[in-house]
């Protein structure tokens, strides 16, 4: 059931009236109530992610969340109050889950450049502490790359997807998507190199 998006009028009573009613298995009631409501909600999740898209579905989960445990809604509160605080559990659990998930993306692309890193340190030998300097630049850099950018670096150099599939994927031409991966690699040598300057070290 798509709740928050059709409403099926059979007669607006009280929101004491709907609440019974929709405690009753009227659907239709209940989507009177969230239709006094659903402003509110969509703010409130607005406040904190930015994507229309999101804000929608976080909304839409927290409404079906709410239909499926109105039993347990005591009115010790009033129900808007009770909406708002599932709204933000379910926008707390998006943000926990989208940090792990960055984290996660960053430490494979982190892999990634080490990887790319130790390559150029067999034809350029260095010390312990030259490499040191090179982690810690390479660290430094990932942190300043956009989750677009570091999820285009992981597909094409660590999972080996190639451009021309990622292009077909996301709706843009090939040429688009490589001209992008070499802005990145570029932007990425300059991070680098600028900050292992600053040392007097070359990577």
């Amino acid at each position: 059931m798509k709740l928050g998006v059709r409403w099926h009028h059979r007669g607006v009573g009280t929101e004491a009236e709907l609440l019974a009613r929709a405690r009753g298995g009227d659907d239709d009631a209940f989507c009177q109530l969230l239709q006094l409501h659903q402003a509110q909600v969509h703010a409130y999740i607005g406040r904190t992610v930015r994507s229309k898209d999101i804000v929608e579905d976080l909304a839409q989960e927290t409404f079906l969340k709410a239909h499926r445990h109105l039993a347990t809604y005591r009115e010790e509160s009033s129900l808007r109050v009770w909406l708002l605080g599932i709204a933000r559990n379910e926008t707390l659990a998006f943000l926990r889950d989208e940090e792990r998930r960055r984290a996660r993306e960053r430490r494979t692309l982190k892999s990634a450049l080490e990887g790319w890193l130790a390559d150029r340190a067999r034809t350029e030998p260095s010390g312990p502490a030259e490499e040191a300097q090179r982690l810690s630049a390479l660290e430094d850099c990932i942190r300043g790359l956009s989750l677009t950018s570091a999820a285009l670096v992981v597909d094409v150099y660590f999972k080996g997807r190639t451009t021309g599939k990622i292009a077909r994927e996301t709706g843009r031409q090939v040429g688009a998507v490589s001209m992008t991966l070499l802005r990145i690699r570029q932007a990425l040598r300059r991070c680098i190199e600028s900050r292992l300057a600053t040392v007097g070290t070359k990577p």
